[in-house]
């Protein structure tokens, strides 16, 4: 039996992964996205306790819902960009209320940088879970 994504071809023949939105994996991959992004930000933005917390929090609401609109729109680049911009703007409204005046224009002045370090470790957990999976479907044999 295997878990997790599985790989489906679309009428173009493009391969897109297929996960059930908001399953088990989805939830982990979305955590470890917050948490990794939330660790860069607090060493780089050199948040208090506080800060910490209420970015933890957001992080999390915000790679819940990248996560989703990456599953959901699968193969069509263009739309999860449009839709991930929405995300991260109201990311930034709340950045701004949680971040001093310093803090958050040096997170501005960053905010691409961690945009790709997000999407570079997704990529990279996308990568190993492929692999695991692919390790675990020969092994089944």
């Amino acid at each position: 039996m295997m878990f997790g994504s599985t790989l489906a071809t679309n009428a173009t023949g493009t391969k897109m992964a297929t996960k059930a939105p908001g399953d088990k994996s989805s939830k982990t991959l979305a955590s470890s996205r917050a948490k990794h992004l939330s660790d860069q930000m607090i060493r780089g933005l050199h948040l208090n306790n506080y800060q910490s917390e209420k970015i933890r929090e957001i992080n999390l609401k915000v790679a819940e819902q990248i996560t989703a609109i990456e599953e959901e729109n699968a193969g069509d680049q263009s739309k999860i960009d449009a839709l991930s911009n929405k995300v991260y703007a109201q990311r930034d409204r709340f950045l701004e209320n949680v971040l001093s005046t310093v803090q958050y224009n040096d997170y501005y002045g960053h905010r691409k940088d961690y945009t790709a370090m997000d999407k570079e470790f997704a990529a990279n957990a996308d990568e190993e879970e492929n692999t695991g999976e692919a390790t675990a479907s020969t092994s089944e044999r």
